[in-house]
């Protein structure tokens, strides 16, 4: 393996960590008295599990710590693989555990998938019903791998752990859940069409990764049934509980349990592109001007197209103006709030049992909220969701601070605001279920 694609934290002295298997046998696993990887970076020693719940303080730094987020976005965001080797089997906390997994099965409402590599099989079992339990405990018992897609949309931690990704990253993220059985393996080699961050929560699991990027893919793109055979060199590793592999788009993988079980979140990247940017803005200009509507010109199949050419060249240059693309890169930011999740937690409680607001009472943001502000002449508009909710221009600062503080009294609203201002901005923001009650 080389140096500078695994990150490991130095071994710190034997603790035997007990959990249960995935078939509920007690095991044990050694941490921390592993064999040292070939080109192996030692960094620190193994931290203890973090105070705050991972799901409730959830960043790009605590996803890939030890690494520094300037270092990770440098040398590996998008480049190559990055392989982390914490020694802390509670770094995760309860994030996703083995009854998170069961309770989703029996409180399904979507379907189950299972996938087996050797045999190529793979099934989706929709439902909740008799027949759909059947067989997922069918193929379980056949040593397939279970699947739960889109864990996020229905587990309130890994909902709150995506929302905030997003808000500290801009983009949005899904997470699928994979329980794979001692000696398991679910999937061929293949390559994914987006990035992906593979968690380790419980139990362990074996991966090869090919040093090479095969392909760059659009986010729509498959990979084809041929060529899945792994190539060249390989990054050769195994995840522990607590541990993380990032892998970009395009980077043949495939992972295979030994003797343990495995339990991985997989958070998928879903990413805004300079393609998305440009396309926004061509279409921009195309809207804006009546004129490339038109049909081409006749005979446009004929000649060398220089008239053609130079129109393209006005038009793309009329685009590159500055202003316009300001207008557009707002636009674009503003198509992009409108697609992020908005939870709406209490807001039935607040509803229909109100509580009095009093100037003491303490609020801070919705957590993951994701939002834009924009500053008018006379207004402040505030763009969250599908809605832009405008505020006069004097409400600007005390927006800022309400949407930025982690807590606060409402008395503590800035911007020179009478109380009774402050009351009922706050009740505004609260019906626009934008802040919590602390």
């Amino acid at each position: 393996m080389d140096e500078g694609h695994l990150i490991r934290i130095k071994a710190v002295p034997a603790q035997e960590v007990r959990f249960y298997s995935c078939w509920g046998d007690m095991m044990q696993t050694d941490i921390g008295s592993d064999e040292k990887a070939q080109g192996a970076q030692a960094v620190g020693q193994a931290a203890t599990a973090p105070a705050v719940p991972f799901y409730e303080e959830a960043t790009i730094q605590r996803l890939v710590w030890p690494v520094s987020t300037e270092e990770f976005l440098a040398r590996y965001w998008e480049k190559r693989p990055l392989i982390v080797h914490r020694a802390n089997p509670d770094y995760y906390g309860d994030l996703f555990t083995l009854q998170d997994f069961d309770a989703s099965l029996k409180n399904n409402r979507g379907y189950v998938k299972t996938a087996e590599a050797t045999s190529k099989s793979q099934a989706m079992h929709n439902g909740a019903g008799p027949s759909a339990m059947e067989a997922v405990l069918k193929d379980m018992h056949s040593g397939h791998t279970l699947i739960l897609d889109t864990m996020h949309e229905h587990n309130s931690k890994l909902g709150s752990f995506c929302r905030l990704l997003a808000q500290d990253t801009g983009d949005r993220f899904q997470t699928n859940l994979y329980l794979t059985p001692p000696n398991g393996k679910g999937f061929r080699p293949h390559w994914d069409n987006h990035d992906v961050y593979i968690l380790q929560v419980l139990g362990s699991k074996h991966w090869k990764i090919e040093k090479e990027r095969r392909t760059l893919p659009q986010p729509d793109a498959r990979m084809p049934e041929e060529g899945r055979e792994l190539r060249g060199e390989l990054h050769e590793f195994t995840l522990q509980q607590g541990d993380m592999v990032y892998i970009p788009r395009g980077f043949i993988h495939a992972a295979e349990c030994g003797s343990d079980c495995s339990l991985h979140i997989t958070l998928g990247l879903n990413y805004n592109s300079w393609n998305q940017l440009l396309m926004a803005a061509i279409k921009a200009a195309v809207l804006r001007d009546d004129s490339l509507r038109l049909s081409l010109p006749a005979g446009y199949m004929k000649g060398d197209g220089a008239g053609i050419l130079k129109r393209v060249s006005e038009v793309l240059h009329s685009a590159a103006d500055p202003a316009f693309l300001a207008e557009v890169l707002e636009q674009f930011r503003d198509e992009i709030v409108q697609k992020h999740y908005l939870e709406i937690s209490g807001q039935v409680e607040s509803f229909f049992q109100p509580k009095e607001l009093k100037l003491d009472d303490k609020f801070g943001a919705r957590p993951g909220l994701f939002y834009t502000i924009r500053k008018g002449e006379e207004s402040v508009i505030l763009k969250v969701g599908t809605r832009s909710v405008t505020f006069p221009d004097f409400f600007g600062e005390a927006l800022e601070f309400a949407l930025q503080t982690p807590s606060y009294a409402i008395r503590d609203l800035p911007g020179d605001l009478e109380d009774d201002l402050k009351l009922v901005f706050i009740e505004r923001l609260m019906q626009e279920a934008l802040l919590i009650r602390k």
